[in-house]
């Protein structure tokens, strides 16, 4: 279990705080956001603090503030745009058919393919080659499988080595699965076939009722690496208490309502789809990244040359505080972690 830690916990800076992702030039290229989840609460741990909002700008801000437990909300469109319900070839009844099982993994990122051999099965490592890349070690990709659907030849992966795993040169790659042997192809001697780089992550919820499912996104990093969320001995970054380090070279690469699709036919940018656990696939309408019912504090007007505090926060495991504000107000959350029990 990783160090506690105490006092500065996390700064945040909207419009002026940065953060970047590997689809970005050379990894570097700082992307500024109004809005951002600044701080998570590690697993098995509680902390307790306030949140400082201090205005210099030279004019009034309104700010928001809540306590979210995702890094993106994804809304599914309308059950009419959905595919039909294979048992009465009609619409779905309710979003309440579909399934996200908590802290369990989903995708968006899947690959059309053609000529392939066997059977993947879920959770194995499929490997291919990509020179865009890099050369040698560099072009070795990987991902996990999530879902595959034989009939169609569709591989859901999650978990991928890069973003733009799947952004493939010119001529045929072949996907091949670890522990199965099974493959799949795609490229120019393959017509049709083609791979959207979409998101995978975590379902920290599904709301049956609405449609939404709540995503702690593999590509998003703040005082936690994401790709390690879960596991309590390597998801904390920073175990020596250095806040510059736990509040810099943060990473999100947020869900979008349209994806890019590779094909050798040239790229398209399709409505974004992510498959439930039983291979329905749902087109996307919208994502944000809070929910109405998660603000604890919504257009708070902060006069210039003034402080405004948040007092008696309390998160517990994977609970982040998210601060909005169109100016560049400074927040600081300032608190303890202490250990908690886990769930058993």
């Amino acid at each position: 279990m990783a160090t506690k830690q105490n006092g500065v916990l996390g700064t945040f800076t909207p419009t002026v705080t940065g953060h970047t992702n590997l689809t970005r030039a050379a990894n570097s290229t700082k992307v500024t956001t109004t809005g951002f989840p600044f701080y998570t609460c590690p697993g098995a741990t509680l902390m307790s603090g306030k949140l400082i909002i201090a205005n210099n700008t030279g004019g009034s801000l309104n700010v928001d503030v809540g306590i979210v437990e995702a890094t993106d909300i994804v809304q599914f469109d309308s059950l009419g745009s959905q595919p039909n319900d294979p048992n009465t070839s009609a619409s779905y009844l309710n979003y309440g058919a579909f399934s996200f099982p908590t802290n369990q993994q989903t995708s968006s990122i899947v690959i059309e393919g053609a000529a392939g051999s066997g059977n993947f099965s879920p959770g194995e490592t499929v490997t291919w080659t990509n020179t865009n890349r890099g050369s040698g070690a560099a072009a070795n990709m990987s991902a996990k499988v999530y879902f595959w659907d034989s009939t169609n030849k569709k591989l859901w992966l999650y978990n991928m080595t890069h973003p733009l795993a799947l952004d493939l040169p010119a001529g045929d790659t072949t996907f091949t699965g670890g522990t199965t042997g099974a493959t799949l192809a795609a490229g120019t001697s393959h017509a049709g076939t083609g791979a959207n780089n979409g998101w995978s992550g975590l379902a920290r919820s599904y709301d049956s009722l609405n449609g939404t499912l709540y995503l702690q996104n593999y590509e998003f990093r703040n005082n936690l690496d994401y790709k390690l969320i879960g596991d309590i001995n390597t998801e904390v970054r920073e175990v020596s208490n250095n806040n510059i380090n736990r509040s810099l070279s943060r990473i999100w690469r947020p869900v979008e309502t349209t994806v890019t699709r590779y094909a050798a036919a040239g790229n398209t940018t399709p409505t974004t789809e992510f498959v439930d656990a039983n291979g329905v696939e749902l087109l996307v309408s919208g994502v944000t990244k809070i929910a109405a019912e998660q603000y604890i504090v919504k257009q708070k007007a902060v006069a210039d040359a003034s402080v405004f505090e948040v007092t008696g926060l309390v998160l517990g495991s994977y609970q982040s505080l998210f601060v909005s504000c169109s100016g560049a107000v400074s927040c600081t959350l300032i608190g303890f972690e202490e250990a908690a029990e886990i769930a058993s």
